[in-house]
Parts: structure tokens; C-alpha cells; sequence
């Protein structure tokens, strides 16, 4: 660090990666393409940087191509900053849609570098994880769905089954061929707004009442509790995720 002129200085770290868009495809060419892509795209993204700071630096480690970028002491938008940096980047490439970039926390002292790193590292996989609307994002703005990655390998690793309604109602309709889970993941993505669960669900309405009434029983489940609710819709949203990991 004192070599490259970033002792104590602070900085915060950028960590590219080309998404993938394979399909599953291993091959040996492909490989070999995708050899070539990371080399050049940390050449690429190394120039990039010195041009933006002459103190930055960039380096190739494993899969990914990691920057850090210096602050100027007492700037508070210096994620934003590397954000910005980042965007730049993609747009003078021209591979939006290829590329992803994970936004560390600002590290206000060099030692605190491999935290930011470890942000970045994180916000990059909730990029790799997501849909591809996005292409870069800041571990601050990703925090939660990070989090809900990393109780998705939880329950993975440990193997626990769903528990309470959920399983209830998912026992129910694998039993009788009913989709009252489907209902329940509707009406909570909804807030609650009937018409627009059932729309989203494609039922009249009426129809869709009748199956919040038994999903209730069934269930066992308080629909105006917060927290009952709160829970279910945690499970709804983590265990898809943790059979993925499973499979």
C-alpha cells in the first residue's frame, strides 16, 4: 500500500466480474474465451482507473477484477463516487449487460480495505443472483437481499425444511392439488389488496377471498398478525432459494 501511494488514505473497493450468460455452457472454448475476457477487462479496467486517479490500482484475483479507488479525505459521497466510476467504465466498454460491479463500503483507513473488499465481493453476488437489471450496485443498497443470500446458505448447509403455515399449506396443496401457498405469496406481495392479488393470480376476486379464508385455516395462520405474516413471507422468500442451492 505504501508503494502504491494508499497508505492511510482512504479508498473504497470495485469488484468486476463477467455475468454469467452461458446456459451451463463448460466447454473448453468457451473457457478459454472467458480466460482472455478477465485479463482483458482488467487491462482495460486498470487504464480506466489510473486515468480517473493516478493513485488507484487494479488487479486480477481469481474470477474477478478488483479496483480500489482512492477518497479524498471528508468527501461523504465516496461510494457514490466509485459507483460513478463504475458506470463510466461500462459505458466507455459498451458491455452493460456482460459486466457487473460490486460497491464496497468506504474504507476510511487502509486496513479496513479487506472489509470493503468483502462488501463488494457481496454486493457483486446479489448481482449475480438477480435478474440482470442491474449492472452495478452498492453493498449500502443491496444490504438486505445480501443478507437474505446468506440465510438462504444457512438453511441450505443445515438442511431445515420450511416449518409452521407454510409447510402446512404447501403439505395441503401437494396433497390435494390446491394452490393456496400460490394465494398467500400473492396477496402478501400486495400488501394485502385483494383485487390486486387476484388479478395477479388471474381469479375473480370472490374466488380469491374464499382462498384467503382457507388458507387461514389451513395454515393455522393469523392474517392480522405483523409478525405471523412477517414470517411467512421470510419463508416464502427463502426456502425457493435454498433448494436452488440443494439442487
Amino acid at each position: 500500500m505504501a508503494r502504491l501511494g494508499l497508505a492511510e488514505q482512504p479508498g473504497v473497493v470495485l469488484a468486476l466480474a463477467v455475468a454469467d450468460r452461458t446456459g451451463g455452457d463448460r466447454s473448453a472454448a468457451r473457457h478459454a474465451r472467458y480466460v482472455a475476457e478477465r485479463q482483458r477487462l482488467a487491462d482495460a479496467f486498470a487504464m480506466h482507473l489510473t486515468a480517473v486517479h493516478p493513485r488507484s490500482a487494479a488487479a486480477l484475483v481469481g474470477d474477478v477484477v478488483y479496483g480500489i479507488v482512492p477518497a479524498p479525505a471528508g468527501r461523504p459521497d465516496a461510494e457514490e463516487r466509485a459507483a460513478r466510476v463504475a458506470d463510466e467504465f461500462l459505458e466507455r466498454v459498451g458491455e452493460r449487460q456482460e459486466l457487473l460491479f460490486g460497491v464496497g463500503p468506504l474504507a476510511r483507513e487502509s486496513s479496513a480495505l479487506p472489509a470493503s473488499r468483502a462488501g463488494a465481493d457481496r454486493a457483486l453476488r446479489v448481482l449475480h443472483a438477480g435478474d440482470g437489471a442491474r449492472s452495478v450496485a452498492r453493498i449500502t443498497d443491496v444490504l438486505v437481499e445480501s443478507l437474505l443470500l446468506e440465510l438462504a446458505d444457512v438453511i441450505a448447509e443445515r438442511g431445515d425444511p420450511p416449518s409452521g403455515p407454510v409447510a402446512r399449506l404447501g403439505a395441503y396443496d401437494a396433497a390435494h392439488h390446491t394452490c393456496l401457498v400460490e394465494t398467500l405469496r400473492a396477496w402478501l406481495d400486495a400488501f394485502g389488496d385483494v383485487a390486486a392479488a387476484s388479478a395477479a393470480v388471474h381469479v375473480h376476486p370472490n374466488t380469491f377471498r374464499y382462498r384467503l379464508r382457507r388458507l387461514a385455516e389451513v395454515g393455522e395462520l393469523d392474517l392480522t398478525d405483523s409478525d405471523a405474516r412477517f414470517a411467512a413471507m421470510l419463508q416464502l422468500r427463502l426456502w425457493p432459494r435454498a433448494r436452488a442451492r440443494r439442487s
